[in-house]
């Protein structure tokens, strides 16, 4: 087993762009814009700094019905690092309570699932052999839930891949936060929000540092590792022991880490 020993971040990287599920003023919108985005400055590496509103999200261009232009995230430069060692290592450097990575997952879709999200690029070879009930997005956090032991209802927080609020979303579901459907109601509840039953993207998130690959994989894992350090400032949540990242690709390839402490 490994463990996280030291985390850099460095300018556009890691952000500050929070999701928060409470607005004071209309969203006029609608579910398209269900969640309403909050730019906040205690975290010292945030790209967008400014706070946006739901009012702020729906004035701004259509990009693809019914996803506006502050419902996407921005393409971005930087640069993230951490440093990883052993138990034996860590105990010598006198690390008795380490960050340690308890599960790691890597998944490219199955036969006959290659229609990867991506149906306009894609063979549906679904019409001739049924898919598996599992989706892509749901056996990446699977695949490490198994490899780790441990279920939805571990986590204290997760760090997803929200290149859109419309993704943020899916992924509630595809990380077992909530049932199929049931995302929206999640985020209004403020489940997700800080102080939430499961904070999501603490970090601020691709919406608020743009993406910036493959920094932003590593982004997440120094924003759980200081989250589970008890060291993220104003953003912290409080007694954070699991945390888990979830990241795909466009052609499929997805991964997900479960770090514990």
């Amino acid at each position: 087993m490994s463990y996280v020993d030291d985390v850099d971040d460095v300018d556009n990287v890691d952000n500050e762009k929070k999701k928060d599920s409470e607005n004071d003023e209309d969203d006029s919108d609608g579910e398209g814009t269900a969640t309403v985005w909050t730019t906040w400055n205690c975290n010292p590496y945030a790209r967008y700094r400014k706070r946006v509103t739901a009012r702020e999200v729906a004035a701004s261009p259509v990009v693809a019905d019914p996803l506006r232009l502050l419902d996407i995230c921005a393409t971005s430069d930087g640069g993230a690092a951490l440093v990883l060692a052993g138990m034996e290592f860590a105990r010598r450097r006198g690390v008795t309570d380490p960050v340690r990575i308890r599960a790691v997952s890597t998944v490219t879709p199955r036969y006959p699932d290659t229609v990867l999200d991506l149906p306009d690029i894609a063979t549906d070879s679904a019409a001739a052999v049924e898919p598996d009930a599992v989706t892509f997005r749901e056996s990446i956090a699977r695949a490490a839930y198994e490899e780790a032991g441990l279920g939805p209802e571990d986590l204290s927080l997760a760090e997803v891949y929200d290149l859109s609020t419309a993704l943020e979303l899916q992924w509630y579901e595809d990380l077992g936060l909530c049932g199929p459907g049931e995302a929206v109601k999640l985020l209004r509840t403020g489940a997700t929000a800080a102080g939430g039953r499961i904070p999501v993207n603490m970090s601020g998130g691709l919406a608020s540092f743009g993406e910036a690959v493959p920094a932003q994989a590593i982004a997440q894992l120094c924003e759980l590792t200081w989250q589970l350090r008890g060291t993220a400032g104003a953003r912290q949540v409080a007694g954070a022991r699991v945390g888990i990242s979830a990241n795909q690709g466009l052609f499929g390839h997805g991964s997900a880490v479960i770090v514990v402490r």
